[in-house]
């Protein structure tokens, strides 16, 4: 939250924003409340929001909270008593009354009733008044915030200290009943069966009014009778959950004296209600059952305090503090011997006996299912054991201290096993732990038998099937410790400082839940705030605080190795990494283990060497999968990080048979955990323990090295993408360290790029294309196999090429290409020849053309973007290099040229107006990379950069043409967002005029034009179309500059080259040519085709969609060039005649569909001009007929529009059947 004056500011203005609504409402007024309007409605709701701020942090609301209860109940009181005993009796309150109800609701809620009801008017004169208001309500019409307002009122106004008789109008002295109070029962017994907020206001209501001195021996017994008849002869759930409500109110307000001869007599209701197993499979009716019998239990104890419980001293701060209070002391004193010598002597305190009931309850309600019934049964075992003799507190603390053990088995090392238990359990008898030392009631006698439980609840995570339980209990673990901190001095807590300081901490750095490490870090903050026993507890806790320990990785990576840099919690962390952490059963905490255990160990690296590797080889042969995932992690990764510490050699720390063992690991992995069930996780275990000690160089024998290799290479071959990734990384590491042979290089060549007439393993070819592109290709042994990989990725990764990859595959191989180019940098033009660089930008071209479509889509859109990230890195790579030859020698061959770095920003600049997202956002990427890229080295800062290009323009490396006009369509720091189609299109269609881009980038706008996006297909079309209705018809049409040059500029009519070209370019493919034919249907309704009438010749677009009719199955793209053709119609004279005839045959197609469509757009088409007698009589025939019918029965239809369109019926081509037999 804010400032608090801000705050406070903020509650003026909604107190300001309150009282202009409640004069609104009462202005105007010609009944009890005026009118509805908007505005009223709309105010109500902005107030609504601003309340709702103060959710959290209500009490700020406190300075302004009177004064807004004031401006509400004001109109409400003025409401009451019009519609009850005013002008206005009788009369229904309208929707505006209920809108004050309702706000006067939202900030109790807010602020809570018990704080808002302070400031409500509790005077006499409202009594009767409310009442009648309230019965005067309807049930079904009324929202319940209103009824919820007036009852928890009246549950104020009962506690007003008259007779109820003397204000009740209708009273009569000679009978002893109130009728007042008689209807308040009855109309408050109506809503107990209610589900919402009114029927817990109704029982406080009825709580307060039973409970009064006036009031209490009457109508109390009759009450309690009633609720046991009513719920033995209907047993509905929400009455029964109103009724006992209703009671556990009743007692915890009512007076002893009165209460007794009733608690005695709740036993067997209580029994009966849990007998009904409609009531005990509800959790609130379970919470209230515990809630009420621990209130009956103090009832039927007498108020005292324990004089046996243990007090930490002063409770005053002050006097913690050393201040010198020695006569408030005294009277503490005084007061504390008063209570004692009140309260009779254990050994003459009569316990009753039901009072075994009530505890035997509690200790039921501890293993409940339900974490609200546990809370409540806990603590009631507080209260309870508060006013019980010592001997008998102590069998309770005995009994709940056997709840840890129900179900605790013993290993044969000794150690309990806790996994049968039942979690609710442990949780409910740490709750109730924590209540009881938190009222000193847990002598410190009992703790050494407590702690150990303790240290076991905070480490408590038990994995269930596919998800772990636990985590109510460490944090129930943890509270227990917070409360032994505010309980007991630091004399008592001193023998189990060691294990509570270690095990808090342990918990708050490693625990996977973010909210149980901030309850242990707060646990162990208010330790060592309030004993200063815990070693080195303020370093620690401003480190280990609630925000740095919120964070997983900062928790484990950043905290934990700063406190394991105090002696005595480093070794307690490292073994509770080692039997907790490491094998835990989410993956993701042992891989954050793995880290944060390399980086502890190197703090020891003698406890490190001879303890942590040791045993991290012992369990990595574990059978457990988990276990031995977290410790082949672990391993590499600490014997990496020793390894880089270690001053000495490795077997002057390390004994032969242990280096041997490490190097042992991998081999003894059986093949069942590579292969079985979960062996992805064992793989990415040993593909990472594998890279780490390659990178590490540790000493590894040939078995060894033999087996690491099978290991990578059957890795590569899995089907999972991240382990192939991994497996790459793991084979580049191997390669760097322990060299790569010729045979296995063939192997490997082979399987990326398999042989013609070969077994093609497609998960192989995957993997192994990564690989290929993991070795480092500048070493003198590895210069010859560059060119040879390049070639054999080119055609896994051509999707046209006749050994086929899947879309996988193909991604992988451009990818393996590009991290070549990477590796080799600066050294690139050594290693790759001019031609292969041709080759290699090949690669990438055609992967810009992959469209490839499978059941999971446009997967061809892998290769693109693979291929659009490779361009980022080659070309300004590339061009970079050759700028510095050309400074250097000006006979330097280029490994670009100009026309390469035009086509490369011309497809780019396709995919940047493409359908795809993410394809735009990565092309707008790329471009704007290799547009700005200078001739400035890798090593020069941003600012060097910066002031270079700012001085020469001539600095950047790109040579495309019109550069510096694509440039202002993509300025360097522009915010523009390539997802959003609304912003990209308007932009680059101006790209338009540039013949070398013009091509790629009409095919980028047709694509996404003629697409079935709604929101693509607006925004591009609609820039399009603007872009072509703007063009000159010709040459002849163009505007020059003031000094006679032209600019690039494109005419309407080489836009329509520009469309035949694309026929030509892409016929047959559909992708483009159905998106095509949309666009000319979208050109020539809007017009602009048909400008350039009489200057272009239209007859081989009518062929180029003539074409596509014959023979095609596809609907959407008969019904596109359907209405192509109907927009060439527009054109007149013979391409008319030509044209009408095509749609005559369609007329007749064997899919009714294309008839409909046929029929719809030759009606359109002909009412375009003035109607003829031909042609109505032709649109009669089109929208007559059944186009559903036969195509027999439709043809003699179809050939009466002939003669009326002015046309001749082209005769039947003869079969070659019908030849031969002539």
């Amino acid at each position: 939250m804010g400032p608090p004056d801000e705050y406070c500011q903020s509650g003026r203005d909604i107190t300001r924003s309150l009282y202009s609504i409640v004069i609104g409402l009462m202005g105007n007024q010609s009944r009890a409340v005026a009118l509805p309007n908007l505005a009223l409605t709309t105010k109500h709701a902005f107030f609504c929001t601003q309340l709702s701020e103060y959710q959290y942090d209500s009490y700020l609301l406190d300075p302004s909270l009177e004064e807004m209860v004031t401006i509400l109940i004001a109109p409400i009181r003025k409401v009451v008593h019009d519609v009850t005993i005013g002008d206005f009796k009788g009369q229904p309150m309208n929707e505006h009354g209920h809108l004050v109800f309702y706000m006067l609701y939202f900030i109790s809620k807010t602020r809570g009733y018990k704080t808002v009801v302070k400031f409500l008017p509790h005077e006499v004169a409202d009594v009767e008044p409310t009442f009648e208001f309230l019965r005067m309500l309807n049930l079904r019409k009324t929202p319940w915030e209103t009824r919820y307002v007036l009852l928890i009122w009246l549950s104020l106004m009962c506690m007003i200290p008259f007779d109820l008789k003397s204000i009740d109008s209708q009273a009569s002295k000679a009978s002893d009943r109130i009728p007042l109070v008689d209807q308040m029962i009855e109309t408050a017994k109506t809503y107990l069966d209610r589900a919402g907020k009114d029927r817990d206001a109704a029982s406080l209501f009825l709580a307060r009014l039973l409970t009064r001195k006036d009031t209490c021996d009457l109508y109390l017994p009759e009450f309690v009778d009633w609720a046991k008849s009513a719920l033995s002869s209907s047993p509905i759930i929400f009455l029964a959950i109103g009724l006992l409500g209703t009671l556990c109110w009743i007692f915890k307000i009512g007076q002893r004296e009165v209460l007794l001869p009733i608690a005695e007599s709740l036993e067997d209701f209580l029994v009966f209600i849990e007998s009904r197993e409609l009531f005990m499979s509800n959790s609130t009716m379970k919470k209230l059952i515990v809630k009420l019998s621990q209130r009956v239990g103090l009832c039927l104890l007498k108020p005292r305090v324990a004089a046996w419980r243990y007090q930490r001293g002063n409770r005053s701060l002050a006097s913690n503090l050393g201040m010198d209070l020695a006569l408030e002391a005294g009277k503490l004193d005084k007061i504390s011997t008063a209570i004692a010598e009140d309260t009779e002597d254990d050994e003459n305190f009569d316990v009753p006996e039901a009072i075994e009931d009530v505890i035997e309850r509690l200790m039921n309600g501890l293993r409940d299912r339900d974490t609200i019934v546990r809370w409540s049964a806990a603590k009631g075992m507080g209260r309870i054991s508060n006013r019980l003799p010592k001997d008998m507190a102590d069998d309770v603390v005995g009994s709940i201290f056997e709840l840890f053990s129900e179900d605790v088995f013993e290993l044969p090392n000794g150690e309990p096993d806790v996994s049968s238990v039942s979690e609710h359990t442990w949780h409910g008898a740490c709750l109730a732990v924590a209540e009881l030392s938190r009222r000193g009631l847990l002598l410190p006698h009992r703790l050494a038998e407590l702690i150990p439980w303790i240290i076991l609840a905070l480490r408590f995570d038990i994995k269930r099937g596919a998800h772990s339980v636990g985590s109510n209990v460490r944090d129930s673990a943890c509270y227990v410790c917070w409360s032994f901190a505010r309980a007991y001095t630091p004399d008592v807590l001193d023998a189990h400082v060691r294990k509570l300081s270690n095990t808090l901490i342990a918990v708050s750095v490693f625990d996977r839940d973010i909210n149980i490490r901030r309850a242990s870090s707060a646990a162990f903050q208010e330790n060592v705030g309030r004993m200063g026993i815990f070693p080195h507890g303020i370093e620690i806790v401003t480190v280990a605080d609630y925000f740095s320990v919120g964070n997983i990785s900062n928790s484990f990576l950043t905290v934990a190795p700063f406190i394991a840099g105090f002696p005595e919690y480093r070794r307690y962390l490292s073994e509770h990494l080692l039997e907790f952490v490491i094998p835990h059963w989410d993956i993701a905490v042992r891989e954050v283990a793995a880290e944060s255990m390399a980086r502890i160990a190197v703090l020891d690296l003698d406890y490190a060497c001879s303890d942590i590797i040791p045993s991290l080889i012992r369990m990595a042969s574990s059978l457990d999968s988990a276990i031995r995932h977290g410790a082949l992690i672990t391993l590499g990764k600490t014997c990496k990080a020793v390894k880089a510490h270690l001053s000495q050699p490795l077997d002057q720390c390390f004994s032969a048979e242990a280096l041997e063992s490490i190097a042992n690991v991998v081999p003894s992995v059986p093949e069942f955990a590579l292969s079985g069930f979960g062996s992805e996780h064992i793989r990415q275990a040993l593909c990472v323990h594998i890279t780490s000690l390659s990178e590490a160089a540790w000493p590894i024998n040939a078995s060894a090295i033999e087996s690491w290799k099978n290991i990578v290479y059957t890795t590569l071959e899995r089907v999972e993408e991240p382990l192939q990734k991994l497996a790459s990384d793991t084979f580049r590491a191997f390669v760097v360290q322990y060299g790569l042979s010729d045979s296995e290089f063939e192997y490997c060549l082979n399987k990326a790029s398999p042989p013609p007439n070969t077994f093609v393993d497609r998960l192989g070819q995957r993997g192994f294309a990564l690989a290929l592109g993991e070795i480092d290709y500048r070493e003198a042994k590895n210069v010859g196999w560059v060119s040879r990989v390049v070639e054999a990725l080119a055609v896994t990764a051509d999707h046209t090429s006749a050994v086929f990859a899947d879309a996988e595959a193909r991604r992988n191989s451009v990818n393996a290409v590009t991290n070549i180019i990477r590796v080799l940098d600066r050294k690139y033009q050594q290693v790759i020849s001019p031609e292969l660089s041709k080759k290699i930008l090949e690669i990438y071209f055609k992967g810009l053309e992959d469209y490839s479509i499978d059941h999971r889509g446009d997967v061809g859109s892998w290769s693109r973007e693979a291929s659009m990230l490779g361009l980022e890195v080659m070309v300004p790579l590339v061009a970079r290099l050759d700028a510095e030859a050309e400074s250097s020698s000006s006979s330097a061959v280029r490994y670009l040229s100009d026309e390469d770095h035009t086509l490369a920003l011309s497809k780019l600049l396709q995919q940047s107006v493409e359908k795809i997202d993410r394809i735009r956002a990565c092309a707008a990427m790329v471009m704007t990379t290799i547009l700005y890229t200078t001739s400035a080295g890798p090593s020069s800062t941003p600012a060097e950069q910066e002031v270079e290009q700012q001085e020469l323009s001539s600095e950047y490396v790109l040579r495309a043409a019109h550069r510096e006009q694509v440039m202002q369509v993509l300025p360097k720091n522009d915010d523009m967002n390539w997802l959003q189609a609304s912003e990209v299109y308007p932009r680059v269609v101006q790209l338009l005029n540039l013949p070398e881009y013009r091509s790629d980038l009409l095919v980028g706008f047709i694509v996404s034009a003629g697409g079935l996006t709604e929101s693509l297909v607006r925004h591009s079309s609609a820039c399009l179309t603007e872009f072509v209705s703007n063009l000159p018809i010709t040459r002849n049409d163009m505007e020059t500059d003031n000094d006679g040059d032209s600019a690039p500029y494109l005419t309407l009519v080489e836009f329509g080259n520009e469309i035949m070209k694309v026929v030509e370019r892409y016929e047959g493919q559909d992708r483009v040519i159905v998106p095509l034919l949309e666009v000319l249907d979208m050109l020539f309704e809007s017009g602009c085709m048909l400008m350039m009438e009489g200057e272009y010749d239209f007859a081989p677009m009518v062929r180029f969609v003539r074409r596509q009719t014959i023979k095609c199955k596809d609907t959407r793209k008969l019904s596109a060039s359907i209405r192509t053709f109907c927009g060439l119609c527009a054109l007149g004279g013979k391409i008319k005649n030509a044209i009408l005839l095509e749609l005559l045959r369609l007329l007749v197609h064997p899919f009714p569909k294309i008839r409909r469509t046929t029929a719809d757009s030759m009606y359109l088409m002909l009412n375009v001009d003035e109607p003829t007698p031909e042609t109505e009589k032709v649109g009669e025939i089109l929208v007559n007929s059944d186009w559903n019918q036969s195509v027999a029965m439709l043809t003699p239809l179809r050939d009466q529009i002939y003669p009326l369109l002015h046309l001749e019926k082209p005769k039947p081509v003869p079969t070659t059947a019908a030849l031969r037999a002539k």
